[in-house]
């Protein structure tokens, strides 16, 4: 399209699918907040007019979000995602709705460079809703299940791998799909980044700061000023007696002189709404891709959150292994559970509106 004069905007949802779209292509691409001039409470930009809007990772973009670029007329506009993915977080799922609906405008790609890959082979059977291999290995992947028991003895298991060196949280993450586990405290978000702290970056008893230089986090923000997100992921450098933060990016964000930096100083007052990231959601993962994935699947979560959208989606953030801890039951029952979203875009196409 560029080669023909035509002007073309990439996008995704997530910052970290931005960029790399960029590594892969050599084009610039931002988030879609940015490309619409997303200032705090409201979008800025005019008209798509004259544009080509290309959007990856598009199962995470909501109707409210998508309604945004369409009303602003692109010229041509190409939605490039994978439908057996989670859903939006927000309202509807246009993207798994239009494949549905709209078959004759949908292309698939059906080449696949991975596809004797050990993680690929065993994200594939899910996919189809097979169970995978209980282990696999391949030449650059691994794949692996373990049956570590209840909340409490997986949640263990976890800190074990932390304390034996097996995990680098720089490019290493813990996913599970649940935040909090009041009844346990264990093998959930909150209770093991705290206790996951602990050992990447151990605390001093001078230590007061919630955060240190080391410290891996979470942005819970969008922050335009700062080109930083929701979802946003860094590590701290330092931080500063006043309270700013000082961090370096995952992946590069525009500074204030228009430059590419991962250099990104946070104002105190915003502080606040960053988290440590040692372990996440399945959620907040996606757009990013580690080079290990430790997946966290337990029977308290088998009817309420897993299913078989958010088992592929948590192994398919793995680039060279996945490991795949907790009550293995709990794992075969929600590859088995496909849900589905009801929304108003599939009332309106069986009313033929």
């Amino acid at each position: 399209l560029k080669a023909k004069g035509e002007s073309v905007l990439l996008a995704a949802f997530a910052g970290k699918a931005a960029a790399r779209i960029k590594e892969a292509t050599g084009f610039e691409a931002s988030t879609i907040h940015r490309m619409l001039g997303w200032i705090g409470d409201r979008f800025t930009l005019g008209s798509l007019q004259d544009q080509t809007v290309i959007i990856d990772e598009s199962s995470m973009v909501s109707s409210m979000l998508l309604a945004e670029i369409t009303r602003r007329n692109p010229k041509r506009l190409v939605l490039v995602g994978d439908a057996a993915q989670l859903p939006p977080v927000g309202e509807g799922q246009p993207f798994h709705d239009i494949i549905h609906y709209f078959p004759a405008i949908v292309s698939r790609l059906t080449t696949c460079y991975r596809a004797t890959e050990a993680v690929f082979k065993a994200a594939t059977c899910i996919r189809n809703g097979d169970q995978p291999l209980m282990q696999d290995e391949s030449e650059h992947e691994k794949w692996k299940m373990v049956a570590t028991g209840d909340a409490r003895s997986t949640h263990q298991y976890i800190l074990n791998l932390a304390k034996t060196g097996y995990l680098d949280f720089s490019q290493d993450i813990i996913l599970t799909p649940r935040n909090d586990d009041e009844a346990n405290g264990a093998a959930a978000i909150v209770p093991l980044n705290k206790d996951l702290v602990e050992i990447a970056n151990p605390r001093e008893s001078s230590d007061t700061d919630k955060f240190k230089a080391g410290d891996r986090i979470l942005n819970t923000k969008n922050m335009p000023n700062l080109d930083i997100w929701n979802g946003t992921t860094g590590t701290v450098v330092s931080v500063e007696p006043k309270g700013r933060l000082y961090i370096k990016t995952d992946y590069p964000v525009t500074g204030d002189d228009g430059e590419t930096t991962t250099s990104v100083t946070v104002p105190k007052e915003e502080v606040k709404h960053f988290k440590h990231a040692y372990a996440l959601t399945v959620h907040k993962s996606q757009g990013s891709q580690y080079r290990k994935v430790v997946f966290v699947v337990l029977q308290r979560d088998a009817y309420a959150l897993l299913d078989r959208a958010m088992i592929y989606t948590g192994v398919t953030r793995a680039k060279q292994e996945c490991l795949v801890v907790g009550e293995l039951r709990a794992f075969a029952d929600a590859i088995r559970r496909n849900t589905s979203k009801a929304t108003v875009f599939q009332q309106l196409a069986r009313l033929g509106a």
